[in-house]
């Protein structure tokens, strides 16, 4: 039995969806089918019902699925522990972060550090539910990521330590040039829809954005010209003109990116936290140190 079945597993759970749960473990779907197949035949049950959509678990689903959940923690802790206590005979922290926030605040959070900290970083770059990922899988020490509390960026973050360093807003941008402007519709309507510039479906900020449109009364017709997983790609592509898209305020800097700016009213944006995670056992030493100053960080960001 394979660790990574069970992972396969919790993640079909939480997203109730093959190509989504397949996208979130960067497996192909061929692979998380098989995966699921020899996880059903070392159960002895089937876990999901056949054909079901969104997907449901049977009734040995259900029961297997604290089971699964439970061992995975234990073991993933486990993991973690005993590379935390292996930490002081190492030089680096290993900080997670998705490529939109090490843009933006990796700087900020090494300055938090100070220039005396002794100690060197490692830092995993990459989308936010890569680097999630890899933090969940004992690769990272800590983790800097954004997080909703309407759409929390992973189930199992629940059982981490959650420090929120700032505020932020996940909003829509259009191109600031009046001409490229004027020819984009918004909200739309269905006999011209808004052109979109829209994230990848395994990104996070694909989900805060079917979120959005959940909550909305108002339809947003619209029509998808560009899809990619990265935010830098998608300021570019808005900023030429290509359509509507959503992006976190933090991403977008005026005075070095002039070429777009907010669009819509408040219901179309959605209140986020740029937070820190850890895992709630005791680290080591130097660990715990760091995340003083981690702490000391957002403490000063809230009295400000």
């Amino acid at each position: 039995m394979d660790i990574r079945w069970l992972e396969d597993f919790l993640a079909l759970v939480e997203l109730r969806n093959f190509t989504r749960a397949a996208e979130f473990r960067n497996v192909s779907q061929t692979s998380f089918s098989r995966h699921m197949q020899a996880l059903e035949q070392w159960v002895g049950a089937p876990l999901v019902v056949k054909g079901a959509s969104p997907v449901r678990l049977t009734e040995a689903g259900e029961q297997f699925r604290e089971s699964a959940q439970i061992a995975v923690e234990r073991l993933l802790e486990s993991r973690s522990s005993i590379r935390a206590s292996q930490f002081d005979a190492m030089s680096q922290v290993r900080i997670a972060m998705p490529s939109v926030l090490a843009r933006s605040e990796f700087k900020h959070i090494l300055d938090a550090f100070g220039q005396r900290n002794r100690s060197s970083f490692s830092v995993i770059v990459g989308t936010t539910s890569d680097v999630v990922a890899r933090y969940l899988a004992g690769d990272a020490d800590i983790l800097f990521a954004h997080d909703c509390t309407a759409i929390p960026v992973h189930a199992a973050l629940a059982d981490h330590q959650r420090l929120v360093l700032q505020k932020d807003v996940f909003q829509p941008y259009a191109a600031s040039d009046p001409v490229r402007r004027k020819a984009i519709s918004f909200p739309g309507t269905t006999q011209k829809p808004s052109p979109l510039v829209a994230y990848s479906q395994r990104v996070y900020f694909a989900r805060l954005f079917e979120y959005v449109q959940e909550r909305v009364q108002t339809p947003l017709p619209h029509k998808v010209r560009v899809q990619c997983d990265m935010s830098d790609v998608l300021k570019e592509v808005i900023a030429d003109g290509y359509g509507v898209g959503w992006l976190p305020a933090s991403a977008v800097d005026r005075s070095t990116h002039p070429g777009i700016c907010p669009i819509g009213g408040p219901e179309w944006r959605l209140d986020l936290d740029i937070c820190a995670f850890r895992p709630r056992q005791t680290l080591s030493p130097r660990l715990e140190s760091i995340w003083e100053k981690i702490t000391a960080r957002a403490a000063r960001n809230c009295a400000c």
